[in-house]
């Protein structure tokens, strides 16, 4: 089993009845990984990790530079209540909403774990 796997939410973990917040849930963890290019809880075994999610609300860090718009989206797709996640019309509402602010934003980026490329343009 994946690490990814086991970070789903508590309704999940605690062998609840779940819908598909769940994966509103895994779709943010997968968005923040990709943001920072890290793994979440790298300190943590993966039963540490489902044990500060489900027990202590754990969330990854999100960083200072993110971008606000997305540092929302996330943190709204992260609620430990399922029921006050958006759902994925509304994720999908809100990242078009904010699609100037990020595209803008991606071409200044320099993505933490891209290989910076040389004068010659080889990585």
């Amino acid at each position: 089993m994946s690490r990814r796997l086991t970070l789903f939410c508590r309704e999940m973990l605690q062998h609840r009845s779940y819908t598909q917040k769940v994966d509103v849930y895994s779709f943010c963890i997968v968005l923040w990984e990709l943001i920072t290019g890290l793994l979440p809880y790298p300190s943590m075994t993966a039963v540490q990790a489902a044990f500060a999610v489900v027990n202590k609300g754990a969330r990854p860090i999100i960083p200072n530079d993110c971008l606000p718009v997305l540092s929302n989206i996330m943190t709204c797709c992260w609620d430990f209540d399922p029921d006050k996640r958006p759902t994925f019309s509304q994720v999908v509402k809100m990242l078009e909403a904010a699609e100037i602010e990020i595209m803008s934003n991606v071409r200044r980026a320099r993505f933490r774990s891209c290989p910076r490329p040389t004068a010659t343009g080889k990585d």
